[in-house]
């Protein structure tokens, strides 16, 4: 509720003073400890979840790899849901998952290390009726891959029995019908190769928790430039008489 109406609040600037940053992250790390991993069959490490009230999880056979980000919001919340056997979820580490994202599952989806899902975006891997006989679900399906570094953009659709190679990247609202082989740009309703990805200039998410410049580090740094200067007086002064610059 606190969180819920912070994020409502939030204004131009980031009021907060950086103890509240402190207090209300650790506040959500208790929400995803107590709340949604006893949900989930398994949960890596750093598993982080932005506004945790707004992830619904349904179902077993969830997995989550180390250092996945999920970031929901009150009126874009993400939905993880695992509707019958054998269906399941797996998503690997350093992947993020952004508001709006919904993940459905009868038959298994699998998603690679260092994926990133934009918001809105769906998978499914059933058509959940059949044509003629509309009474019981799932209808057909089939399994989705997405193999390591896979890009989804906002409100893509990916459908049954789709693998998406390694790196690749989907535009923005296209309908992916058919297998992407690796390091391909597509795009379209249905989706068709719009160009390639040079691996030789690629880095991925997997950089940010390995390579010299870490996740944690990083994010404290811009909270210490960013809110450090902050006041309870000036957070709350924003919030009941804002200013223009605010």
């Amino acid at each position: 509720m606190l969180g819920d109406l912070l994020q409502s609040a939030r204004m131009r600037r980031d009021h907060r003073p950086l103890w509240l940053k402190s207090w209300l992250d650790r506040y959500n790390r208790f929400l995803v400890r107590h709340f949604l991993a006893p949900q989930l069959d398994r949960v890596g490490e750093d598993f982080r979840v932005m506004n945790p009230r707004h992830l619904q999880i349904s179902g077993s056979g969830i997995e989550i790899g180390d250092h996945v980000h999920i970031m929901a919001l009150p009126d874009k919340s993400v939905r993880l849901a695992v509707f019958e056997a054998p269906g399941h979820i797996r998503v690997g580490d350093y992947s993020i998952i952004n508001p709006g994202v919904r993940i459905t599952s009868a038959s298994g989806i699998s998603i690679g290390s260092g994926c990133m899902l934009a918001m809105n975006c769906y998978l499914s891997d059933a058509d959940w009726h059949d044509i003629q006989h509309r009474i019981f679900a799932p209808g057909k399906t089939a399994p989705i891959t997405l193999e390591n570094n896979v890009w989804i953009g906002d409100s893509a659709l990916v459908t049954r029995g789709v693998t998406i190679g390694e790196n690749s990247v989907v535009g923005a609202w296209s309908v992916v019908t058919k297998n992407v082989p690796p390091n391909t740009i597509v795009a379209g309703n249905p989706a068709r190769e719009v160009g390639q990805v040079d691996t030789g200039h690629l880095t991925t998410r997997e950089a940010l928790f390995r390579g010299e410049v870490r996740f944690a580090d990083l994010e404290r740094d811009q909270a210490l430039v960013a809110l450090g200067p902050n006041s309870l007086a000036g957070w709350l002064k924003a919030m009941l008489i804002p200013e223009r610059d605010d």
